[in-house]
């Protein structure tokens, strides 16, 4: 998937890294870097700063040159959040919302790195610093039924300034072969979230980051349970009508749902087209045909643009499409 992420902070970073996976937004750094050469990269050397929204209470003639303080007023229960290079505006939140700021999201994982627990792989900012991430990789990959579909497992902490997403940390694994995403957790993949009504301290979430060899371990579990289930054409343009109805109401129409892009999209990815289709522990498999609406997800879903597809993708109504299609994929056992 190509990510169309902001001009002013194109670049994004790896910190000790060997590898690109993930969806190749890892630019590769040498070992050691510190951090400012690492926010600089990943275009989150700023500050979100915070002012008062202000109006004016009269008319402001097109050419003046400057508003008079008193035909102002302030909103005093609104903020406006913005960047501290730019001064582009970010959103306008409570005033009791509490900021991360983009160096905390990068600090969150670095004493891990440095101690060798895990290697730090990318980061960056999406919509114009609105939210930012960054990603860790946990391990190194693990095939599945000693194949060379192979899975490696990452830690993703994300948090926005707009109000669109709270600070949060997700387990997920990426399928080298077609690095496409998927949530480790059947029932969802946040491992924590906070609002960004509570103060964000990091230090009572770094324990969390030791559970994530066991939520891989059943992850792979599940993983290889689903490539011994064989799923016939058939029994998979069942399982993709019954994923896409979802959420839509009762009275939806099989054949409506048969004849869609999305449909079509599926069940191509699952006959061949996919990435990564024809192995042996994808073709003709459930596992088969949850990667093939997870590469529909990732890389070919309709979007305004990219960013939108990775949001969607990796926090929004294509992340909820995945885990639904884990569930619809165990039960064809």
């Amino acid at each position: 998937m190509a990510h169309q992420i902001d001009t002013t902070s194109r670049a994004t970073a790896s910190y000790a890294s060997t590898q690109r996976e993930w969806h190749g937004l890892g630019q590769l750094m040498p070992a050691g870097a510190d951090i400012e050469t690492w926010a600089a990269a990943a275009g989150m050397d700023y500050k979100v700063q915070r002012a008062y929204p202000r109006y004016a209470v009269e008319r402001i003639e097109p050419d003046a040159q400057f508003i008079p303080a008193h035909k102002l007023r302030s909103v005093e229960d609104k903020v406006v959040l913005f960047r501290s290079d730019t001064h582009a505006p970010l959103g306008v939140v409570s005033d009791g919302y509490k900021v991360v700021q983009p160096r905390e999201v990068l600090e969150f994982f670095r004493s891990w790195a440095e101690a060798g627990g895990l290697t730090i792989e990318s980061a960056g900012v999406l919509f114009g610093g609105k939210r930012y991430f960054a990603t860790a990789k946990l391990a190194e990959g693990v095939c599945v039924d000693g194949s060379r579909d192979k899975l490696v497992p990452y830690a993703l902490l994300s948090t926005s300034a707009d109000g669109s997403l709270a600070t949060e940390g997700r387990w997920t694994t990426v399928r080298v072969v077609c690095n496409n995403t998927l949530g480790m957790a059947r029932k969802g993949a946040t491992a924590f979230r906070v609002t960004h009504r509570s103060e964000w301290k990091p230090e009572k979430f770094q324990a969390v980051i030791e559970t994530a060899q066991a939520e891989f371990g059943t992850f792979m579990e599940t993983s290889r349970k689903l490539a011994a289930i064989r799923v016939e054409s058939r029994l998979a343009e069942e399982m993709t009508v019954a994923l896409f109805k979802k959420g839509t109401p009762a009275a939806a129409d099989d054949d409506k749902v048969r004849e869609s892009r999305g449909f079509a999209s599926v069940m191509s990815l699952f006959a061949g087209a996919g990435k990564g289709a024809m192995l042996e522990t994808s073709r003709g498999t459930a596992w088969g045909w949850l990667n093939a609406v997870t590469e529909h997800v990732d890389h070919h879903v309709r979007a305004r643009n990219d960013e939108n597809r990775t949001a969607s993708a990796l926090w929004g109504p294509g992340d909820n499409l995945k885990q639904q299609a884990v569930e619809i994929a165990l039960a064809a056992a």
